[in-house]
């Protein structure tokens, strides 16, 4: 086999494979032929026209597309020490680094497939119950998901999970329509239907479109369900109907969907993604993380598994990985402003206080409605200065916009301008939310931890 080598890494041309240390990396297949192409011509520009008519032959597709196989790569090529890749602006991009050819690489590790088979299943449940557990990282072999759809199913179906993975409302409206057209193009399949599940679940958790959220979870069920009925095993589907539950707070439920997901295909990672999430919610923050960063691992394109990894390190008081995975989501969609606000706390947390309001000032800019939320949190950061004239003006105007405002914000604002009381009439309302996880672990609360009252509060039932 034909192997271009460079750094630790081995690409095998002919099974489209990258390895490192004999293991596969998790990289989609046009990720790879992106870093094919660049390493066919090393130390030549590359136009972008150029890549994408070769990556992409077939047309309908955008130069992000492009640049978010680059921004992959980059990632994947960094974590090992390589710094590959050059932008050549307004021109394209040149591979930096020698590479070598030959005609036999290394030899080729037996990729883990998982199956639908009893054996097989009861072998996936075993690896989820290991990375539980132990927080083992296994190098699974990812199931293309498009496989076994007609090339023009399989193309759609790629198009739509790149548009659904920005979790943008314009791509998530995007990826419903792609989603469509799999469907009309092979409705017997049921990974249309999955999809579409999926796309109507997320319109319906971030409040998108002009139907109501329990319309859009009602269609992803019935969808999910439609998928079931042509494939019983089906991971995408099982995960679907985990998120649906999810939201509508049957935490144990939606467990055991994710569970089930997991065992079905260990290398779906939106089902990784959403049990962190669960696990968040349950409290369990560092089996959440493992859960997360096993989803960012096998999709690294996946915005929201960044999004949730710096959630979840800020509530674990990693402030340095928050600020980190945050920074992730931004680049891969810079219209994920709300993870500005990740970046502030963690910065704000670590004693960087002008970091944290110029990320707090460039998040309030960033729509009509998010300016009284930077208030709020602003608020807080002042008062750590000791500026508690600016504090308790821009609390006010965040309390006049209280719509606007997450309660938890509200709260930790006010209790550091020195009005307890204020920030325990707040928190009261979470209590019995999914919000409240949050609340027994942001560090911007602590001072309340100790309070009579916000104990009564914690204790009280959900």
């Amino acid at each position: 086999m034909r192997v271009y080598a460079f750094g630790p890494f081995q690409l095998d041309v002919e099974q489209l494979l990258l390895l490192t240390g004999g293991k596969p990396v998790a990289l989609g297949p046009k990720v790879v032929e992106t870093l094919l192409a660049l390493l066919e011509h090393p130390g030549e520009i590359l136009a972008k026209s150029a890549l994408l008519e070769r990556i992409w032959p077939e047309g309908f597709v955008e130069e992000a597309n492009l640049v978010q196989n680059i921004y992959v790569l980059r990632k994947v090529l960094r974590e090992r020490g390589v710094e590959a890749i050059e932008t050549v602006p307004r021109r394209g991009y040149r591979f930096t680094v020698p590479v070598r050819q030959a005609e036999h690489g290394p030899a080729r590790p037996k990729p883990v497939r998982p199956n639908v088979h009893r054996f097989a299943t009861a072998a996936a449940g075993l690896f989820a119950v290991l990375t539980l557990a132990f927080g083992i990282s296994f190098a699974v072999a990812h199931r293309a998901p498009s496989a076994g759809l007609s090339p023009d199913g399989a193309r759609l179906y790629q198009l739509g999970r790149y548009y659904w993975n920005l979790r943008s409302r314009q791509g998530v409206e995007r990826s419903l329509a792609y989603f469509a057209q799999v469907v009309r193009s092979d409705p017997r399949d049921a990974r249309g239907y999955a999809a579409l599940a999926d796309a109507n679940a997320t319109m319906g958790d971030y409040r998108y479109g002009p139907l109501g959220p329990k319309m859009y979870f009602a269609r992803a069920r019935w969808l999910a369900n439609k998928a079931l009925e042509l494939d019983s095993n089906s991971a995408e589907a099982h995960a679907a109907l985990g998120l649906v539950d999810m939201d509508g707070r049957n935490l144990s439920t939606s467990i055991a969907e994710f569970r089930q997901a997991i065992a079905l295909d260990p290398s779906y990672g939106p089902a990784h993604e959403w049990y962190g999430v669960a696990l968040i919610a349950g409290g369990n923050l560092q089996q959440a993380f493992v859960q997360l960063r096993t989803a960012a691992d096998l999709d690294p394109l996946s915005v929201a598994a960044s999004a949730w990894l710096g959630s979840a390190a800020y509530l674990d008081r990693h402030f340095n990985e928050a600020i980190s995975y945050s920074r992730e989501a931004l680049d891969l969609a810079p219209q994920r402003t709300d993870v500005l606000t990740t970046i502030g706390e963690a910065y704000e947390a670590e004693g960087n206080y002008s970091r944290a309001v110029e990320a707090f000032k460039r998040y309030g800019a960033s729509c009509a409605r998010c300016g009284a939320e930077a208030s709020a949190l602003m608020a807080h950061t002042y008062a750590l200065e000791r500026r508690m004239p600016k504090a308790r003006a821009d609390l006010a105007f965040a309390r006049s916009h209280a719509q606007d405002v997450d309660p938890e914000d509200l709260a930790a604002a006010a209790a550091a301008v020195g009005d307890r009381s204020v920030a325990l009439s707040l928190l009261r309302r979470l209590r019995g939310h999914m919000a409240w996880i949050a609340v027994e672990n942001d560090p911007r609360l602590d001072s309340l931890r100790s309070d009579a009252s916000f104990r009564h509060i914690a204790q009280a039932p959900a």
